[in-house]
């Protein structure tokens, strides 16, 4: 077993403007620390992900990632204690707040690949039920 999370936002701008030129220059660097961090196993391509987005009506300044990883371990690793916590700390420059989760984490098979879809149906239930087995929020310690 393993898990699968999706976390979106909602940038102040589109990812071809002027001001989110640092965020943008910096996804391809942030996606291959990913990809090499310790219990890493997939992630849905940016263009997967961007026509999965439009065809559910999502517009140009929604951003998300799905993965999935051995464990919560190797995720919160990621997120919190390594490179990419120096972006995640900067968020505020570049995404709105918004209402309800932006994080959704539930278990899958090791050789799963969930869709934005997929992903959107667990944050949904989230949104509604709280946390459960079947999506949950709980990242930090």
């Amino acid at each position: 077993m393993a898990i699968a999370q999706m976390n979106w936002g909602q940038m102040r701008y589109p990812l071809s403007d002027p001001r989110m030129k640092e965020f943008a220059d910096q996804l391809d660097a942030v996606y291959q620390l990913a990809e090499d961090a310790p219990g890493f196993v997939w992630r849905i391509g940016a263009d997967q992900l961007a026509a999965e987005l439009a065809d559910l009506g999502y517009d140009d300044k929604t951003s998300a990632t799905v993965s999935v990883w051995q464990s919560i371990g190797g995720l919160r690793q990621y997120t919190y204690e390594g490179a990419h916590s120096m972006y995640l700390n900067r968020s505020q420059e570049w995404f709105k707040n918004v209402d309800g989760p932006q994080l959704v984490i539930w278990q899958v098979e090791s050789d799963s690949q969930p869709s934005f879809f997929d992903a959107q149906k667990r944050l949904d239930h989230l949104k509604q039920h709280g946390p459960t087995d079947y999506a949950h929020d709980r990242l930090r310690k």
